[in-house]
């Protein structure tokens, strides 16, 4: 009864904290936008390179919410007045970036740890998500380039780049499986062990004067005449003395 109304009081914080992290309030799409942009542009921009690779915000998208726009150019096909014929990508910041953001967010606060782990845990799974949307637009722009974006020496395969695209870019399902395996990972399976682990070195860590004459500290203590009150680990370990054997004297 009590882990089911844990379980039940995780979902309700969880459900309340992912509505108001994902309600659209007015200007945090764009705001949100601006550092997708600003991140993704530091990674992959380049004018340097064989391909010109530029970040914008999306002047007249195809659909209202693609926010940002990525040009795609080849140097060598730039004309003698600076033209080249200019390949647009477009992209939803928020439906790619953010839910998966808010999603593992939501998770992390509505775990029951205490709050110094989850504040680590909420900046070990922020790296790792972060870290999987830039994998997200290296696949995007590996795929719309020929693989000559982000990097060029590896042999492009096209129906690995179009699968790539259609299950990371394409398709919404991935934006709430991988933040829900990142959950598991920096909460399940590293937090909650190693909360579990300090508190059985806490317990083993207590000792009873009277049954441990030689405590952590190396000095020996002799053993009292009056043992007095002992732990309870102390207590499982101690064999129970039999009760002492009474003669009635015999007339």
């Amino acid at each position: 009864m009590l882990r089911r109304r844990y379980v039940v009081a995780f979902l309700l914080q969880f459900a309340a904290l992912y509505g108001l992290l994902i309600a659209p309030w007015p200007g945090w799409r764009a705001a949100y936008g601006r550092f997708f942009r600003g991140l993704t542009g530091a990674v992959f921009a380049s004018d340097g390179g064989p391909t010109i690779v530029r970040f914008r915000p999306a002047e007249k998208p195809p659909r209202p919410e693609i926010d940002l726009e990525i040009l795609l150019a080849q140097r060598a096909e730039i004309d003698a007045a600076g033209n080249a014929r200019t390949r647009v990508l477009g992209l939803d910041t928020r439906a790619v970036g953010w839910v998966p953001t808010a999603l593992l967010v939501a998770l992390i606060a509505a775990t029951p740890l205490p709050w110094s782990r989850r504040w680590r845990a909420l900046l070990t799974g922020g790296l790792l998500v972060h870290g999987y949307l830039l994998v997200l637009v290296a696949c995007y722009l590996w795929n719309e380039s020929a693989g000559m974006v982000p990097v060029s020496f590896l042999p492009f395969v096209s129906p690995l780049g179009e699968f790539l695209e259609e299950t990371f870019v394409s398709q919404i399902g991935p934006s709430f499986v991988v933040p829900t395996l990142i959950w598991f990972l920096v909460v399940v399976a590293i937090e909650h062990p190693l909360s579990l682990m300090r508190i059985n070195v806490k317990q083993r860590g207590s000792f009873c004067l009277s049954c441990d004459p030689e405590p952590a500290g190396g000095t020996a203590t002799p053993p009292r005449s009056d043992p007095g009150p002992h732990s309870p680990r102390c207590r499982e370990r101690r064999p129970r003395s039999s009760p002492p054997h009474t003669h009635r004297p015999t007339k």
